[in-house]
């Protein structure tokens, strides 16, 4: 079974009397969906967007973590797994050569906070990564280093 997703992506150049783009332009673009809130985002501080804003490789990594995030609620659900809370310190890596640039791994840092062993925790990071459909569509590593907490004891 398919599933269809549909996004509008719009870039607007705030000075219309330029015939062409210069080295001086706007990075802000504006993502719109009928069944979304309006998301305004940027190229990365390194590469003249707005550092305020989400960047490409942030929303990537957003969508990474929150994939596997949901896979692995999803199994916990399924195994009669109560979670209390789940924070996740994702970070990636980019590597940028000669003009041209590359995702080259992404690790999600979850503390779980539950009563399940840490073992549990472990088997149902495999289960989401197996299920993660983002996951499994990018090319690089995705890393999982995991902690899990007692119930109480994440102040986070």
């Amino acid at each position: 079974m398919d599933h269809n997703f549909e996004i509008r992506l719009r870039w607007h150049n705030s000075n219309p009397t330029e015939r062409e783009i210069g080295g001086d332009y706007s990075h802000e673009s504006i993502i719109t969906s009928d069944k979304h809130a309006t998301l305004v985002a940027s190229a990365a501080e390194g590469f003249g967007g707005d550092v305020r804003l989400w960047n490409p490789e942030e929303l990537l990594m957003a969508a990474i973590a929150q994939c596997h995030m949901l896979s692995f609620l999803y199994a916990a659900h399924e195994a009669g797994i109560a979670i209390v809370d789940y924070v996740d310190e994702t970070t990636g890596t980019m590597s940028y050569q000669g003009g041209s640039g590359a995702m080259t791994s992404v690790t999600l840092r979850p503390t779980i906070e539950t009563t399940a062993s840490a073992a549990d925790v472990d088997r149902l990071h495999e289960e989401a990564k197996a299920m993660c459909v983002l996951r499994a569509s990018v090319n690089f590593p995705v890393n999982v280093e995991s902690v899990t907490t007692l119930p109480g004891t994440n102040l986070n």
